[in-house]
């Protein structure tokens, strides 16, 4: 019998093909109208059940297995960002400064290739394995709004277990990275505002300088990592946007700015915010202004549990063999995955994408590619998690 490895290389060209067509037509958060039609068009033609959780993108199916057992979920993000492909990358964005530059049309591409591959063994399937195609990740908005539509209880049962995979182009194509504990950064957005009293700039013993007060906050906020911190605790905490003032010639009288804390724990995160809170108001003080701090709570630490871990591993090593395992570092960066995490037992895979031997551009970056190698590897990848996870132990 056929490994599930080489049925999803049986299927390569018809899944190249949808990836290419994915990647030509990207499309920004909650704007997936044409992904979300292609897919319910392709997953019906499967005999998948949709689900509607009355969202205009972003697409839930379910494949009944023939036999009772477990539910297993399988998620994939499907929007892309506001980035403009160069010409000469290959197959390239024909949406004018919209591209897919985090690998979104490989993770949908292969999901689908994992409903193909799964329905085509329906009838000896033990459970029923549920396909989340999620939109608008790059926002970290689209799972909460999938949740928020009644997604658990929509579904025939909640499911059991959930996985989803990411590619990461440090990881060569062939490889799978496995890591138990937190994977990716939980994450906190926060809006600093500075008020202080406008004037004429040649009379500036007059007024209250929001800008130099903001200045000061700036670089206090790099103590925070520096010395407030274990060192050996992965924290970012960092202003992204400053606005005030006109090129007029007078002192601004408010000033704003935002930043992230991400963080692999969240006491970490709550620690931070609170020494951020604190060290805003001393600064702004001392500068004769007066500040308010808010805290946005945006996506938990995306987190992978012993005995999903155990699971995975057997999946993995079921597809590229235990000797291609690998376990790097986790990543800063933050997936609204987590968000599904909080109520159904989750795993997070790294799947290796990357070209052998050359230089792979990271995510987000123009000149981002993925190693269409890749595509049957992360197919096979996903099916062979839902047979696993419908076992009853790892």
């Amino acid at each position: 019998m056929a490994t599930m490895l080489e049925r999803a290389k049986a299927l390569y060209s018809e899944l190249k093909e949808m990836k290419d067509n994915l990647h030509r037509h990207p499309e920004l958060a909650f704007q997936e109208n044409r992904t979300t039609g292609l897919l319910k068009e392709k997953l019906t033609g499967l005999g998948l059940e949709l689900v509607d959780l009355g969202m205009k993108t972003g697409v839930v199916a379910v494949l009944r297995g023939g036999k009772p057992g477990r539910t297993v979920a399988l998620r994939a993000d499907i929007d892309a960002i506001a980035q403009q492909e160069p010409l000469d990358n290959g197959v390239v964005s024909e949406e004018k400064g919209v591209m897919h530059a985090c690998g979104h049309d490989f993770h949908t591409t292969c999901l689908y290739g994992a409903a193909k591959l799964l329905s085509e063994q329906r009838e000896e399937l033990q459970g029923n394995v549920v396909f989340l195609f999620q939109p608008a990740e790059e926002i970290t908005q689209g799972a909460s709004a999938m949740v928020d539509r009644g997604l658990w209880e929509k579904l025939p049962v909640k499911p059991d277990c959930l996985f989803g995979q990411h590619s990461r182009p440090e990881i060569p194509c062939g490889q799978i990275g496995v890591i138990p504990g937190p994977v990716m950064a939980g994450k906190s957005h926060f809006i600093i505002t500075l008020h202080g009293i406008t004037g004429h700039c040649g009379s500036p013993h007059k007024c209250v300088d929001v800008i130099v007060a903001g200045a000061a906050i700036v670089n206090g906020i790099q103590t925070i990592v520096s010395r407030n911190t274990d060192p050996l605790d992965p924290l970012v905490c960092a202003v992204f946007s400053i606005n005030a003032g006109t090129p007029e010639n007078f002192v601004p009288e408010m000033l704003t700015m935002t930043g992230d804390i991400r963080a692999h724990s969240d006491e970490v995160i709550h620690q931070t915010e609170r020494r951020l809170d604190t060290l805003v108001r001393g600064i702004a003080g001392s500068y004769e202004c007066t500040s308010e701090v808010l805290f946005v709570p945006e996506v938990p630490v995306t987190w992978n549990g012993p005995s999903m871990t155990a699971l995975a591993r057997k999946a993995a090593g079921a597809v590229v063999g235990e000797e291609n395992l690998v376990s790097p570092r986790g990543n800063m960066g933050s997936e609204d995955f987590a968000i599904f995490g909080k109520e159904v037992s989750s795993f997070f895979y790294w799947t290796g994408t990357g070209f052998p031997k050359r230089d792979n551009p990271c995510w987000h970056n123009e000149h981002f590619r993925i190693d269409d190698d890749a595509i049957p590897i992360g197919t096979a990848l996903m099916a062979e998690s839902a047979l696993t996870g419908l076992e009853d132990t790892p």
